[in-house]
């Protein structure tokens, strides 16, 4: 295909740079010079680096690229899926303009107006069993959309990262939402106009336990020939009042407000509104680093909410207590904040900057070697990425391509 064919460009880019908001590791100079590859040719051998994240109550090495792969296979996926529309009820990823944030609000309503219907006294939860580690290549091979070039592609990544489908990327959450398709036609007949899809998460409003029972089996019977299950623990039926106490719950608000209220209770959804919201006080900052001990998927939000509270006393310090018991994940969000400021490059401790720099990943490496140079420590980071080479020749200032702290994760 040629970029003729493709979505226009200004669309392509725009939902690429969202789905830098996903990116495990900051690009160290905000992915400023890759945008060019979102028509490239994605490479027959792709490099791929292991790093182990907070995913809610377990942790898990991810598979991650680097920033120019990631944009061709974007740009790769959107050619293959131009003009292909997926059903209203399907809320995610359904096409190139696709906005988190509007999308989820659309889901909270239209499950409130669902959830509060008095004829559905019961919602059937339906979650496929570890979608973007279970889908098959042969699956995504054999889907209509697929192109020659998205079909070696993907063989491409499953060869070098053990899956076809990269957690936390756009262009796989595209794929694998077009790839659940038959299952919705399913849904669609049973129950027309009482369900909504999220990712590989269905809500179905049924009228009573048995019409639930027979849904959950034709899913179950859909998703066999894709190669994929559900997720036991994940899908069961309930009231609908669980609906509206959980997934529909609306935390929005008052960020402080929010955020007390998600301590008080535990309340991980409402901390994860406030912190990129909340203006910088002192009693925020300081419950920050026991905050994220106790909830580690916080602290790509933390590190947002520090990056605004980072020239008051109680931001520093919370960034310094952060940087002591820093693993490779946290090297990244904490180097990519230091990245764009002097003053918080240099608190950052020599053995968080080794640390970063031993890693494979080369964009951890990159943010190493950029917190180095601001301290006149590159001896620490000898040879830098060459993507960060040019930010050096031009004087390695720290307003210059600075990596993205806005995020999604």
């Amino acid at each position: 295909m040629t970029p003729a064919e493709a979505p226009p460009y200004e669309a392509l880019r725009a939902a690429f740079g969202q789905d830098l908001a996903t990116d495990w590791v900051p690009d160290a100079v905000g992915a400023a010079d890759v945008s060019s590859s979102l028509f490239d040719d994605v490479p027959a051998e792709i490099d791929v680096a292991r790093l182990r994240v907070p995913l809610g109550s377990r942790t898990e090495d991810v598979p991650v690229v680097p920033v120019d792969a990631r944009a061709r296979l974007h740009g790769l996926v959107e050619r293959a899926l131009c003009g292909r529309r997926v059903r209203p009820e399907v809320l995610a990823y359904d096409r190139v303009d696709w906005d988190y944030s509007r999308a989820f609000r659309t889901r909270r309503q239209r499950l409130t107006e669902l959830a509060v219907r008095p004829d559905l006294p019961l919602v059937l939860a339906l979650d496929v069993h570890r979608l973007s580690r279970s889908l098959p290549l042969r699956t995504l091979h054999e889907a209509p959309w697929t192109t020659a070039e998205l079909a070696a592609a993907l063989t491409a990544v499953e060869r070098a990262a053990g899956r076809p489908l990269l957690p936390g990327h756009r262009w796989a959450n595209r794929l694998a939402a077009a790839a659940l398709a038959p299952v919705d036609t399913v849904v669609a007949r049973l129950a027309p106009g009482r369900w909504l899809r999220w990712g590989d998460d269905w809500h179905v409003f049924v009228h009573a336990p048995t019409e639930a029972d027979e849904v959950r089996d034709a899913v179950t019977r859909a998703l066999a020939p894709l190669g994929l299950a559900l997720s036991a623990p994940k899908s069961r039926t309930l009231p609908v009042a669980a609906v509206l106490d959980g997934t529909a719950r609306d935390v929005a608000g008052d960020p402080g407000h929010a955020w007390r209220r998600g301590l008080e209770r535990g309340d991980v959804r409402a901390l994860r509104y406030a912190l990129p919201r909340a203006a910088p006080a002192p009693e925020i900052s300081r419950d920050v680093p026991h905050t994220v001990r106790q909830w580690p998927e916080l602290l790509p939000r933390a590190v947002q909410y520090l990056d605004r509270a980072a020239d008051t006393p109680e931001g520093r310090a919370a960034l310094r207590a952060l940087m002591t018991d820093a693993d490779a994940f946290a090297c990244g969000r904490l180097l990519a904040l230091a990245a764009g400021r002097r003053a918080v490059a240099a608190d950052v401790p020599d053995a968080v900057l080794t640390l970063a720099y031993a890693d494979e990943s080369v964009a951890l490496r990159a943010l190493a070697a950029r917190v180095a140079a601001l301290t006149d420590r590159l001896r620490l980071t000898p040879d830098p990425p060459p993507r960060l080479r040019p930010w050096l020749a031009l004087g390695a200032e720290p307003a210059r391509w600075p990596p993205r702290l806005t995020t999604l994760l």
